[in-house]
């Protein structure tokens, strides 16, 4: 389900990250004005992830422009934290850090775009956690803007935990800066992988080339651009607790809202609904990479009765497209 071009500008994702380290001057500010010699940078030609990355997506460390070039952003690469300086890190996993740094480039004081991290890794894109306990980076809407002299930056410091499985896998990391006086931010989107020894495990595929599924689609499988894993339950008494992973894929050049996806379970041969999901990409709607995908946990409640049954879920589009996956429950 891609959308035009102009949702390179889309609704905020999750904002992950730490501190703030401010350089340059703080004095009352002008009137915007152009960027010094600032302009749009170059991007790498389409390509299997393997050679190349494709068109709209950067490695870290690329400066790249947002506001007509009166900024650029930079993130610089994941690095994996020391286990004894951060705390409560769930086991099996592994927090990281990054730099995101914003720089001012024009030749007067300006107010800092305000800036959100959402991450994503491996073929499916499933999405990476804070650091518990991590402090907000960027100040809340009510508080003071953050004032940075001429060409002076502003360092945020994003932490995030990642499962050790991921490591060696890619991770494609948005960046949602938002310039003073726009209602919507641009999106930025950089790629590398995640450092660390690959595991001997593989993921579960990307849609490749699949293409559209005429009947019900088997839980596990792509049908287009949609995949939904089995279904696993857990819990005792009348209603048990069922869980999934709903995967959207990104088959086109623009980035693509995240939401727009709704799930209708329905259990047994009668198929009797028992719920209906609306999945959310993280705050709002974290958009998706070019041809990359993203994937959410779902979690929802099923009959004690229905359990080892059929069941069938039906995934509705925003635009009113419905496709039907079928399996057994738990």
């Amino acid at each position: 389900m891609p959308t035009p071009s102009s949702l390179r500008r889309a609704l905020p994702a999750v904002l992950l990250s730490a501190s703030l380290l401010i350089s340059g001057c703080a004095a009352s500010e002008g009137q915007p004005d152009s960027a010094d010699g600032a302009g749009p940078s170059s991007s790498s030609p389409s390509a299997p992830p393997s050679s190349a990355l494709p068109d709209g997506i950067v490695k870290p460390g690329s400066a790249q422009p947002v506001g007509d070039g009166a900024w650029t952003v930079t993130l610089q690469g994941l690095e994996r934290l020391p286990a004894e300086t951060v705390r409560d890190v769930p086991a099996g996993s592994s927090a990281y850090t990054a730099r995101l740094t914003v720089t001012n480039q024009r030749s007067r004081i300006a107010t800092a775009p305000r800036t959100e991290v959402t991450a994503r890794y491996g073929t499916l894109g499933r999405q990476a956690g804070p650091v518990p306990g991590s402090a907000t980076a960027q100040p809340s809407p009510g508080a003071d803007p953050v004032k940075v002299g001429p060409n002076g930056s502003v360092t945020q410091e994003v932490r995030l935990v990642f499962p050790d499985q991921a490591q060696g896998q890619r991770v494609t990391v948005t960046v949602e800066a938002k310039p003073e006086g726009l209602a919507q931010p641009e999106l930025l989107f950089f790629e590398s992988p995640l450092p660390g020894r690959p595991a001997a495990s593989g993921e579960a595929q990307g849609p490749g080339g699949a293409s559209d599924r005429q009947g019900a689609t088997p839980l596990g499988q792509w049908n287009g651009g949609l995949r939904l894993s089995t279904v696993s339950v857990s819990g005792e008494g009348d209603e048990r607790t069922a869980n999934l992973e709903l995967s959207v894929a990104n088959q086109g050049g623009d980035p693509m809202r995240g939401l727009g996806t709704t799930l209708r379970v329905l259990t047994g041969r009668d198929l009797h609904l028992a719920d209906t999901i609306h999945p959310v990409y993280g705050y709002h709607d974290a958009a998706i990479a070019p041809h990359r995908t993203a994937t959410q946990a779902v979690t929802f409640r099923v009959p004690s009765s229905a359990v080892g049954g059929p069941v069938t879920i039906e995934a509705v589009g925003v635009d009113g497209s419905r496709v039907a996956f079928e399996g057994k429950l738990g």
